[in-house]
């Protein structure tokens, strides 16, 4: 079982000498977003299957996208890989990786909203509808779930291996 660092034994523990910074008091909010971003993200996705007018779909879409914006600026702001660029190159690598995804992410959803658009607008062939964005979304979906997983990986691995919190 994996426990997290509180404030007091991040202070007192070797994580910042060994290059790691987890801003502990913002971890729990963003992992709360987390729940908030998945929750919204599974809303959509069962809101496109069962059915909705292409307008609809790109208001709960550019909805989606707010969130997916302030969820990835927290991260950003409030990371938890900052000093590690120094001494520990092995995470920095895989934290910046993890890090230039959101902007792919980002972009993905906004090219759904598009694609959405044209719909809407009439813009598109016949071969564009709401069931191919749909499966589209569910392909994001399931991107952004690895992402997210691929990031609780890593941060569990820091807390795990760097500071030997855990089992």
């Amino acid at each position: 079982m994996s426990v997290w660092l509180t404030e007091t034994e991040y202070r007192q523990s070797d994580a910042k000498a060994s290059g790691v910074t987890i801003n502990v008091a913002f971890l729990r909010e963003i992992k709360e977003d987390n729940l908030s971003v998945r929750e919204q993200t599974n809303r959509i996705y069962q809101r496109l299957k069962k059915g909705m007018t292409p307008r609809e779909a790109v208001d709960c879409l550019s909805d989606y996208r707010d969130s997916l914006e302030t969820y990835f600026a927290l991260e950003k702001c409030y990371g938890y890989f900052n000093n590690s660029r120094i001494k520990n190159p092995l995470i920095s690598v895989r934290a910046d990786d993890l890090q230039n995804e959101h902007e792919q992410l980002f972009n993905d959803v906004n090219e759904l909203i598009e694609l959405t658009e044209q719909i809407v607008y009439q813009e598109c062939g016949p071969n564009l509808t709401l069931i191919e964005i749909t499966d589209l979304f569910e392909c994001f979906a399931r991107r952004f779930e690895l992402h997210e997983q691929n990031e609780m990986e890593l941060m569990l691995r820091l807390c795990n291996e760097e500071f030997g919190v855990g089992d």
